[in-house]
């Protein structure tokens, strides 16, 4: 796929045009994402309700029947279960077992374990272990 970007400065409005053979679901999701305002999900840290924007998740995972948002240096809970958090999450967002959900973006590395298994080490030192059903699909959007 050819792809060109003409930036102008003076541009009023951004828009993006496409020229498709077909309609994939691929194309159909990054349209969605284009036209959709920021996105945020609500997590509390003591009584106190915050606005976090998806883009500064790193992690997502269940951790004692709780749901947790990670950022680089906070923690909030999320007052829903994990599906309710990924259902508009951006395909940043890989699912790397049954309780966590990371995002790709912020893996700093992948560390490959003894047993066969392996672990994202992400950029604020968070380690998540990908589930063995898990790894092709990671391996997949890193281009591996």
């Amino acid at each position: 796929m050819e792809i060109k970007f003409n930036i102008d400065k003076d541009l009023q409005k951004e828009k993006a045009e496409f020229w498709l053979k077909k309609m994939t679901d691929k194309i159909r999701k990054i349209t969605q994402e284009l036209q959709s305002d920021p996105q945020i999900l609500w997590g509390y840290r003591k009584e106190t309700a915050y606005a976090i924007e998806v883009s500064q998740i790193y992690l997502i995972q269940v951790e004692n029947e709780k749901t947790i948002i990670y950022t680089q240096d906070k923690t909030y809970l999320f007052k829903g279960r994990l599906y309710q958090a990924s259902i508009n999450l951006p395909t940043d967002f890989i699912e790397a077992s049954r309780s966590a959900i990371l995002n790709y973006r912020f893996i700093d590395h992948l560390e490959i374990i003894s047993n066969g298994n392996i672990d994202a080490l992400m950029k604020n030192g968070l380690r998540v272990q990908i589930a063995r059903r898990k790894i092709k699909k990671l391996k997949e959007r890193l281009g591996l």
